[in-house]
């Protein structure tokens, strides 16, 4: 028995549960942050600007929920149970499929999102400014739905081999790189 499973088996619960939770812990509040931070400088542009933000905000959620706790949560049960299951080479190949997927997926998204997304925010209730800004702002988050796509699909690929500190690095330092693009 490796030392992980050893530790897992044998050592106290709370402990031990802390110390697995802490990365996710850290990449929650890093995301809470950078979406404070980004809505703050959206206040700063105008009420238009934070009202197309408001109307985009629930469909960036969705994909995001979608992408990172549907699909994600599915791709990083799949390896871990093949991994767990001593099939390296199957893991491999999944962590490929989840690839596909998310280039899919995320493509999928865009050619719905892009066209669809004013229509759907007009019925929100956008309209004039507030409606230009919001089809502006999701233009660029949707535009780069791959990018969303492939990132948590790969981070669920890495989580599944039980690295939970990898992708948790990984969104801290792209929050870091991200708040100054903002």
């Amino acid at each position: 028995m490796d030392v992980r499973t050893r530790r897992l088996l044998t050592a106290p619960i709370m402990p031990t549960l802390a110390r697995m939770a802490a990365p996710n812990i850290l990449v929650m509040a890093v995301q809470t942050s950078v979406g404070l931070i980004e809505t703050y400088f959206v206040s700063m542009l105008g009420t238009d600007a934070l009202a197309g933000m408001a109307l985009v905000f629930p469909v960036v959620m969705l994909v995001q929920m979608l992408s990172a706790g549907g699909m994600g949560g599915a791709i990083q049960s799949a390896v871990s149970r093949t991994l767990g299951a001593d099939r390296q080479a199957e893991a491999g190949i999944l962590a490929w499929h989840a690839m596909v997927l998310g280039l899919g997926l995320g493509i999928a998204t865009s050619l719905v999102a892009l066209p669809f997304g004013p229509t759907l925010y007009a019925a929100m209730g956008g309209t004039g400014g507030s409606l230009r800004a919001a089809t502006t702002y999701a233009s660029i988050v949707f535009g780069g739905a791959v990018l969303i796509w492939l990132f948590n699909a790969l981070s669920a690929v890495i989580r599944g081999t039980g690295n939970m500190v990898l992708p948790a690095i990984v969104t801290c330092v792209g929050a870091v790189v991200l708040i100054p693009l903002s």
